[in-house]
């Protein structure tokens, strides 16, 4: 059983037009939350901005490991 997953991250916008970046997760982990993380940016952060990020991250994380101590031998 694996205790990592794949992650996506996408750029959703509030109501109020401020964007935010939010988590996917793309395999199945025991006692993962249904809902995925959200990051909020800085006051002022642009949508531009959020898409350089998101491809940053996208671009360079390979694993989300929510539980990083299990199992110890991984």
């Amino acid at each position: 059983m694996s205790y990592k997953t794949r992650v996506v991250f996408t750029i959703k916008e509030t109501d109020a037009g401020r964007p935010y970046l939010m988590m996917e997760f793309h395999d199945d982990i025991p006692g993962l939350p249904v809902d995925p993380p959200v990051f909020d940016l800085v006051d002022g952060a642009t949508m531009e901005e959020a898409e350089v990020v998101a491809k940053f991250l996208n671009a360079k994380i390979e694993f989300y490991r929510p539980f990083p101590m299990a199992p110890k031998d991984e």
